[in-house]
């Protein structure tokens, strides 16, 4: 059985040095491709990039073309193949959030939201933009929860009393994670030099 395993380990981690040099261009081009905002130019170089081996940067990258282009669902398959790789990196759930709001999946975006908080929290550098930004995203669900509160079931098959308790989880694990950086910075200063 371990060589079953090697194998699926191995095929899907690693590019044949025979197509490294292709590989390198249709990278370096998808990303000259996708900084002038040429996302369909792009995603052709990206997809070639794909097809010889895996690679986070690439998955990701096109991610972010699909994601410029209202892709939503295939931006969506390459987070998860990312997240499946590296599951502690939070920049990617909040990512696959902005999808999933995109395609008004409330119940997915919250708990991408918190997968990104849990992870985030782990980090050592803290950045209050960051948290500014799932702070805003959290408010703003909120408020669109508000609004159909009463018609929540129907539309989105998830209760408004799970959906606000997750919100209200957030929001307070992101206070907390301020609170935490301000006293670490408080001793840092108090610290002798």
């Amino acid at each position: 059985m371990k060589w079953f395993v090697y194998l699926g380990i191995q095929s899907k981690s690693k590019i044949s040095e025979s197509t490294s040099g292709e590989y390198d261009t249709d990278l370096e081009k998808g990303k000259q491709l996708y900084l002038s905002d040429r996302f369909d130019e792009a995603l052709y170089h990206l997809d070639i990039a794909v097809n010889s081996g895996f690679n986070t940067v690439v998955y990701e990258l096109r991610a972010k073309c699909f994601q410029k282009l209202n892709y939503h669902y295939k931006a969506i398959d390459d987070l998860d193949k990312i997240i499946e790789d590296n599951p502690l990196e939070f920049s990617y759930y909040y990512s696959r959030a902005v999808s999933k709001n995109a395609l008004s999946d409330i119940s997915g975006q919250i708990e991408d939201l918190q997968n990104c908080i849990y992870y985030y929290k782990k980090n050592k550098n803290i950045e209050n933009s960051i948290l500014k930004n799932l702070e805003t995203d959290l408010l703003t669900a909120g408020n669109y929860v508000e609004e159909i509160k009463n018609t929540i079931v129907s539309i989105h098959n998830v209760s408004y009393s799970e959906i606000k308790s997750l919100i209200n989880e957030c929001l307070f694990q992101i206070k907390r994670i301020r609170i935490r950086t301000r006293r670490f910075n408080v001793m840092k200063i108090k610290e002798p030099v």
